[in-house]
């Protein structure tokens, strides 16, 4: 069951033996060229409240209509006093259910929420002014709920239970059946359908894109949500309605990702919302204007300057020549570019996503929605993306350095100078642990030496956020996951078993990669070599009081004692099985500052011509 009223239930089933594309013919064994996705369906059943009057009603309409943004029909059962609908699943589930669950919410990025108010018009439209018969339909139920996902995010009316058939002229008395949020406030005045009663709940639905949130929400118990987007409008405090996950991308200077509105697209967007719901029915626009405006409002959108066209791309790596290629990882291939600009060339790091690898569309927003949000100096730079031609890509600064894990063995790499690089991955993560303004705290689930880029100015550089998880600051920071993520011989255990992540697991992460720097040798050559991951070792030896045997033995004797000291105790704390004995990143960083100053009192003023100097000698060796 996946949806439940007083009228039906909703279920998700597959159908065997059942060829969705030619459901009469199907006899004996799947005949789709999918039937692992086609015979998925959703099952209508109706209760015994309307059900007669529904069920027939939906029937009538559904095989009137067709249209790409209408569900489709598959079948029925009329049996044992059961009455069923069989229609297309929506693997996306239903809109209502990103505007609940905040945590899915950052996959509707601006683009998407705006193609599914175009799809829903387009609908509304056909239905009003194009349907075949010479009298028009009406839907008398759109809302969030009644709007399908496909697997393509394209949006679809599922819901024609209570719909009419209208004429051009006249209107026609009836029962109200939605939920009164979404309903004409004409119909409760004098129980009239036309038209424009669909455009307002439509206008209802765009202010729910808008702000995040399902119209029946509490907080528009009293007035309503389309009338407390009035009331905000007039007021000057409509901005203060708009769903937090794109509202810090409102401006001229609104970046890359299309999922935060540029200006213009926003003040089109907001105008004909408004439009839809006005009072009266002659104030409110068509359906076509309707539509013509959402085009508007995504033609702004897309032709946002900060995007970066596959063609710009392929030029920049020379059609993703094995030449380019720089490393991969779960998300793909990674391209060093030469991105021209005009006049001018930079070099970039362009990452292509392979869903072969594991990842996919879900890790691509996540990782954009992040580096949009989070800018820190410690933290990757974006420089654009491409979502063209089923091609997803990154572009991001070049860090020229290459990854921290190939310096590991490096002797060039003095102990101050692996100080100063964990001190800067601290600050990334205390950064993205403690949220700032309404920004949520973020969890990366993948800290390892090989996502810790070292750029050309010796900075330290935090990469990698497709696994990353977004958790609201106004909730609690646990969260439960359902598949965990992450790299063996980094991975939280106690995240491991219990599927339980929070903030604390980075810390268990972070402290493998201290000791990783401390001992020269990556979590996974110790496992080559000793059959356990690094903080298995680490704990044998520090239960032993061989710690002397966990320091890189080139850089030993250039290491204070105090630096260690402080430095292997704070590392450890990290490793702590359960969550409430590690550290803060604030604490982290602080007694990682502390072991600086007991190496060298004046070494955090030489800081980045340190790093820079080593980076750049060890570049050399490597080019050479």
């Amino acid at each position: 069951m996946i949806a439940s009223n007083s009228y039906y239930n909703l279920y998700r089933a597959e159908l065997y033996h059942y060829d969705i594309e030619n459901p009469s013919s199907a006899k004996g064994e799947n005949k789709g060229k999918h039937p692992e996705r086609q015979n998925i369906v959703t099952i209508k059943r109706f209760l015994t409240n309307r059900r007669d009057e529904m069920f027939f009603t939906s029937i009538d309409m559904l095989t009137s209509v067709k249209h790409r943004n209408i569900v489709t029909l598959l079948g029925l059962c009329v049996e044992d006093l059961e009455m069923i609908l069989i229609t297309e699943n929506f693997c996306n589930g239903y809109l209502e259910d990103y505007l609940i669950n905040i945590n899915n919410r950052h996959i509707l990025t601006w683009e998407k929420r705006l193609k599914i108010c175009i799809d829903i018009a387009h609908a509304l439209k056909y239905l009003h002014y194009e349907v075949e018969d010479p009298k028009k339909i009406t839907n008398r139920d759109i809302c969030s709920y009644t709007i399908g996902l496909d697997e393509n995010w394209g949006a679809k009316i599922v819901e024609f239970g209570n719909s009419v058939l209208l004429n051009e002229i006249r209107s026609i008395h009836l029962n109200i059946v939605a939920k009164k949020c979404y309903i004409d406030p004409q119909v409760g005045r004098k129980g009239n359908i036309t038209r424009k009663s669909d455009v307002y709940s439509l206008g209802v639905v765009l202010f729910e894109i808008l702000s995040g949130t399902v119209a029946y929400d509490p907080i528009y118990f009293n007035e309503g949500l389309a009338n407390h987007a009035r009331t905000s409008f007039h007021a000057g405090t409509l901005d203060d309605m708009i769903d937090p996950k794109i509202k810090d991308d409102i401006g001229e200077n609104s970046f890359i990702l299309n999922r935060g509105p540029n200006k213009n697209s926003l003040k089109t967007f907001i105008k004909i919302a408004l439009d839809c719901v006005e009072k009266t029915t002659k104030q409110r626009p068509t359906i076509e204007v309707v539509v013509k405006e959402l085009e508007k409002a995504l033609y702004f959108q897309e032709n946002n300057d900060h995007k970066i066209s596959l063609e710009k791309i392929k030029h920049a790596t020379q059609n993703f020549h094995n030449d380019h290629y720089i490393g991969g990882g779960g998300f793909g291939r990674v391209y060093k570019g030469n991105l021209q600009d005009g006049d001018e060339s930079k070099i970039v790091a362009v990452k292509r996503l392979d869903p072969r690898h594991g990842q996919g569309e879900q890790q691509f927003l996540s990782e954009l929605q992040i580096l949009l949000e989070y800018k820190h100096e410690n933290i990757i730079g974006l420089v654009g993306y491409c979502d063209e031609e089923d091609e997803k890509i990154i572009v991001y600064e070049y860090a020229s350095g290459g990854s921290l894990d190939k310096y590991l063995n490096n002797d060039s790499l003095s102990w101050e100078k692996r100080l100063y690089i964990c001190i800067e991955v601290a600050r990334a993560l205390d950064f993205l642990h403690g949220g700032e303004g309404e920004q949520a705290k973020v969890v990366h689930r993948d800290i390892k030496t090989a996502n810790i880029l070292l750029s050309h100015d010796g900075k330290a550089k935090l990469a990698d956020f497709g696994l990353s998880l977004i958790s609201t600051i106004t909730h609690e920071t646990d969260v439960v996951v359902d598949n965990v993520c992450g790299t063996p011989g980094y991975l939280d255990p106690l995240y491991r078993e219990s599927k339980f992540l929070t903030i604390e697991s980075d810390i268990y992460s972070f402290g493998v990669v201290l000791f990783e720097m401390l001992y020269g040798r990556s979590t996974f050559a110790i496992h080559k070599h000793e059959g356990r991951y690094l903080p298995d070792f680490i704990k044998s030896k520090f239960e032993e009081g061989k710690l002397d045997e966990v320091v890189f033995e080139q850089i030993k004797e250039r290491i204070v004692q105090q630096s260690l000291t402080t430095f292997q105790k704070i590392a450890y704390q990290c490793l702590q099985h359960e969550r409430e004995n590690r550290p803060t990143t604030k604490t982290v960083l602080a007694k990682l500052m502390k072991s600086l100053k007991f190496q060298n009192p004046k070494s955090l003023k030489l800081q980045h011509n340190i790093i820079e100097e080593a980076i750049f000698e060890y570049a050399s060796l490597l080019h050479s």
